[in-house]
């Protein structure tokens, strides 16, 4: 069976909802993504309809620095017009995490904004507690790079 994966980048800077420490702090990811089964990928009436899984590193300043991370990421076109990235990650203490970011309000005719701006929120999943506010952006000088990675794969995106 064939899949499909890419590469992307995102950046931009996170507060601290409690306010300590105080400021913008940055924040970034790198994902690997995709899903290992075109058909059910494209079928609209599958469970796996535009689902991805997705693996790579988060690093959230003040809090981690290329963590693992490894989660999904959701292309909710038709249901939402969203897109979701949800990924899992713990510091260096061991501690769970929880990032989820959305790209919202996707239309044909704002897709330069919405598809590049995403809006996220950190959760310490032993407090259930949000922590963190994001907005991070796809940046165009990565256009090339996200484009030339995509590939075909054959069975699983990721090679463990």
């Amino acid at each position: 069976m064939f899949g499909i994966k890419m590469n992307e980048f995102m950046i931009g800077t996170h507060q601290f909802t409690d306010n300590e420490p105080k400021g913008d702090f940055p924040l970034e990811f790198s994902l690997t993504w995709g899903n290992k089964n075109l058909f059910k990928w494209l079928n609209p009436f599958s469970g796996e309809f535009l689902h991805n899984e997705a693996r790579g590193h988060i690093t959230v300043g003040g809090l981690v620095d290329k963590a693992d991370c490894t989660g999904t990421l959701d292309l909710m076109y038709f249901s939402g017009r969203k897109i979701r990235y949800t990924l899992d990650f713990k510091d260096g203490k061991e501690k769970s995490y929880r990032y989820v970011g959305e790209k919202i309000n996707i239309w044909p005719w704002n897709l330069h904004k919405t598809h590049v701006t995403c809006y996220g929120t950190i959760t310490d999943l032993s407090a259930n507690k949000v922590i963190s506010k994001s907005i991070v952006y796809f940046p165009f000088s990565e256009t090339l790079d996200f484009l030339l990675s995509t590939r075909l794969v054959r069975g699983s995106v990721f090679k463990d």
